[in-house]
Formats: structure tokens, sequence, C-alpha cells
């Protein structure tokens, strides 16, 4: 066995067990997560049924210190997701590192895993904000959303229990509408609106999720790839799919076209497409000079190939409707297959 096919033998085992290891980091991380936002929950349940009154209403009254001890929760909230965000972009980025560490001093394997994990906390958005920032409206959306079922519940069952209060006075019953709006100011009322709010689908637990899985994913590529940039035996890396792939989208076409004669999904070091959207669990693998075949070298094609030869469904996965319609009718060119739909129909109606 020749020297590059024993490296090769040792990275590729080495990337195996660490790609095990990242997937597994993650499922933790988002698990932990998870538990963090149940417990915060809990936690504010509890402050609401403590300011309740002696038949579970929440008064006016009271409206004011129970906003102040709610805040104090969800800060709390944001505080434990901040330590775990930043505690598991360093562990993607030492996991990324890992099948390297035979042919690198650790010193500089540590190196790169730090300098990946502040490249990633201060990498800016198309949109201009950083990892901080969207962890930041993240957190001030949830507590805002949280306040204002709150204070409305509240404020609306004080006045609701005032005109109740006045319809008794002259003798008469309080509607059934006045019953319910008092009642909504329950803590289990409150609790319950609280408890569907998490539900949905822009609720704060989900958009942190799908922020972690992209940032962690992001620290462990990157780090990854940082590794391996001045190894002179690797030409490149592969653009591989995540084992649960759910559907076809733009990573199968950046997984599959032979863009620079190097085979399917093979990019030069630092042209991989990767990561190709948020929430993503694509990853890419070295390629070695001598992977490489002859077949590879003339089977080069550009994107608008590949599409072209591709069935229906496919290129709609990959493009969305209007601009598969561009494509067939010879007008999406390689510079507009990122482009924003909006930006195309303003050009081309």
């Amino acid at each position: 066995m020749s020297e590059l096919s024993r490296k090769k033998a040792i990275i590729k085992r080495a990337q195996a067990l660490a790609l095990k290891e990242y997937f597994a980091l993650d499922l933790s991380a988002l698990a932990e997560l998870q538990s963090y936002y149940e417990s915060s929950l809990e936690e504010v349940i509890s402050i609401l049924l403590f300011y309740a009154d002696s038949i579970g209403i929440i008064r006016l009254q009271q409206l004011s210190a129970l906003r102040t001890d709610i805040e104090r929760a969800l800060n709390n909230l944001a505080s434990l997701q901040t330590e775990l965000l930043n505690r598991s972009l360093l562990a993607s980025a030492n996991i990324g590192v890992k099948p390297f560490l035979s042919h690198s001093a650790a010193a500089s394997a540590l190196d790169i895993a730090q300098r990946t994990t502040r490249f990633v906390k201060q990498f800016t958005g198309e949109d201009g904000l950083q990892l901080s920032d969207r962890l930041w409206i993240i957190n001030d959306n949830n507590k805002n959303k949280v306040l204002r079922a709150i204070n409305s519940a509240v404020i609306q069952g004080h006045s609701a229990s005032e005109a109740a209060a006045s319809l008794v006075t002259n003798n008469e019953l309080p509607t059934k509408e006045i019953k319910n709006k008092v009642n909504n100011a329950s803590a289990e009322k409150i609790g319950n609106v609280l408890k569907a709010q998490g539900k949905d689908e822009d609720a704060a637990y989900w958009q942190a999720r799908r922020l972690f899985r992209t940032e962690l994913n992001r620290a462990h590529g990157m780090a990854y790839q940082n590794s391996l940039e001045d190894d002179d035996d690797i030409i490149g890396t592969r653009f591989m799919l995540s084992p649960n792939h759910p559907r076809v989208d733009i990573c199968d076409m950046h997984a599959s076209v032979n863009r620079f004669g190097l085979g399917r999904g093979v990019y030069p070091k630092g042209k991989n497409p990767w990561p190709a959207h948020p929430n993503t669990l694509s990853y890419v693998e070295a390629v070695f000079t001598d992977e490489v075949t002859d077949e590879d070298r003339a089977t080069k094609q550009d994107r608008i190939e590949w599409l072209s030869n591709q069935s229906g469904n496919i290129r709609i996965g990959v493009l969305g409707v209007y601009k598969n319609n561009l494509l067939q009718n010879d007008l999406l060119k390689e510079t507009m297959i990122r482009s924003k739909v909006k930006t195309l129909k303003n050009r081309f109606g």
C-alpha cells in the first residue's frame, strides 16, 4: 500500500467516525435546547399561578410584578440558549478537525477549531445580521409575544370584571362573552394560550432549532474544510447529501453536477457551494488527487446542462416552478440559479 493510500484510509476512517459523532452532537444539542424551552414554559406557568387570586384569575394590579418575573424567566432562557450554542459550536468545530489529527499538530487543529468558531459567530448573512443578532431577535420576539398574550388577557379580563360588577349592581347577569373574557385572564387559560403558541411553526423554539442546526453544521463543515486547505494530496471536497435528505432541492444539483471535471459533486478547495440553505444536514468530504478519473475530466458540465437533462420533478425541486419555466424557454442562465424569484419576475415578467 502506498503512503497516499495509507493516509487516505486513515482520514476516511476517521471521517466516518467523526461524522457519526457530529450527528450525535446535533441531536444532543437540539434535545438540550428543547428541554430549556419546556422548563422555561413550566416556570412561566408557575409564575402565572403564583400571581393568580383565589379563583385563579390574574388581576390588573398584579400585572407589573408578574411581567417582571416573566421577563426574568425568559432572560434566563436566553442565557442558557446562548451558552449552549457557544459550547456546541466549539464542539462541532473540534469534531470537524478530527479526521486530520493524524496528519497535523494538535495545536494547529485546536487553532483551526477556535478560528472557525469565531468566524461562524462573526459571519454576516445577506440580511446584514450576525449570529448574535439572530439569536437576540428570536429571544426578543419570544419575550414580546409572551408578554403581549399576558397583557391582552389580563387587561381584557379586568375590563370584563368591571363590566360584570356593574351588571350585578344593577341586578343583571353578566353575558357569556363577559364571563369568557374574565375566565381568559385565569392562569390556566393564559398558560394554555402560551402552550399553543409554542407549537406554531414560527415559535421561538422552532426558530432557535433551525438556527442551531444551521450554525453547528457550518462550524463543523468549515473546520473540516479549513483543515484540508494546505494538503496537496487533497484536490477538493465532495458535496454530500444528508442521510435523511427529505426531498429534492438545490442540494441534489450540488451533489450531482460535475461542474469542474473532478467528478459528480466534487469542487476545488474553497468553491464548494455547501451549505446550500439553512437547517441543512448536508456535509462535505475530502477527495484525493488519485480519485479523479479521466472520465471525470471528460464529462465536465455546467449546471444548466445538468438541469436540462433531469426530469421535470427534479428540475422543479431544485429550481421551483418559475425558474423551471425560464429554463424550458432557454431564458435561465447560470448566474440566475440563486437569484430571487422576485428579481427575475421584475426582469422577465
